[in-house]
């Protein structure tokens, strides 16, 4: 039997990004450098063999946030970028092992209990009276931005994942997806889409190895009442082409504040 092609797709989240082959080397950069600060070789290898692709849809993002009156300076983005993945850079593998990391973590600016707290607790009131995606919309506007069924801006960010997506399942890949933020929304719709539209009937049967998602808020109630199939019954709410899905979560972050979304999903397992 023939060995599946190893293929990693990535795609990024929401706010203004850089082009896209600043954004993609940054991200490589990333992933190389914590392999190699690791020890482990192997995969470093492995990383720097296997097929990947960066899924952009920064140029849509960013036209949208723009027309919102936004600023946005590419050159101060790019920089800052760098400078961060430099700092990033002179941690050693101690710093990421408890409770070194919570120090770390707790003395980063802005970073109080209070935050957390109100995260978790407007969030939940937020969604029972209604009015999480006002909310959403005045503090992630492309997000909130991504629902609005009346232009074409949630269908021109899925497609850029469906077309690369879809073309890797065809050819049988043994897939890896890595999701961040708002992407993680267009991974799982996309997914959900492939599972049931008839479009993608020949890759209904097509599984993804594995969905990682990071800084997630498809915990959320208002972000769980806008994904495709939120409003199906049974198991046909979910994506059923999933083989496992990790998630990381975002701390502190008003929309991506729930710790896990295990509880959230766990219909999903048969």
């Amino acid at each position: 039997m023939a060995t599946r092609k190893k293929h990693i797709v990535f795609i990024h989240g929401r706010h203004f990004k850089p082009d896209p082959e600043v954004l993609t080397r940054n991200w490589y950069a990333a992933l190389r450098h914590g392999l190699k600060r690791d020890g482990n070789t192997t995969a470093l290898d492995k990383f720097n063999a296997v097929q990947k692709t960066m899924v952009y849809y920064g140029d849509i993002s960013n036209e949208f946030l723009v027309g919102k009156g936004l600023q946005f300076d590419k050159a101060e983005d790019t920089a800052d970028r760098k400078k961060t993945l430099r700092l990033l850079k002179q941690y050693s593998p101690n710093h990421f092992s408890l409770p070194q990391a919570k120090k770390i973590y707790n003395n980063l600016p802005g970073k109080t209990a209070m935050k957390e707290f109100l995260a978790d607790t407007i969030g939940e009131i937020a969604a029972g009276f209604r009015v999480g995606k006002r909310l959403i919309s005045h503090v992630a506007p492309d997000m909130a931005h991504y629902w609005n069924t009346e232009t074409q801006y949630g269908s021109d960010v899925r497609w850029r994942l469906t077309q690369p997506l879809a073309a890797a399942l065809r050819k049988d890949h043994d897939i890896l997806l890595v999701s961040h933020s708002l992407g993680t929304m267009i991974a799982y719709d996309v997914l959900w889409k492939f599972s049931y539209y008839g479009e993608y009937q020949d890759i209904r049967e097509k599984r993804i190895s594995q969905l990682i998602t990071m800084g997630a808020p498809l915990a959320d109630e208002t972000i769980k009442r806008n994904l495709k199939g939120a409003h199906v019954k049974g198991t046909r709410r979910y994506p059923t082409n999933i083989e496992r899905w990790d998630n990381f979560a975002a701390e502190d972050d008003f929309i991506s504040h729930d710790q896990s979304v295990q509880d959230d999903f766990k219909e999903m397992v048969p």
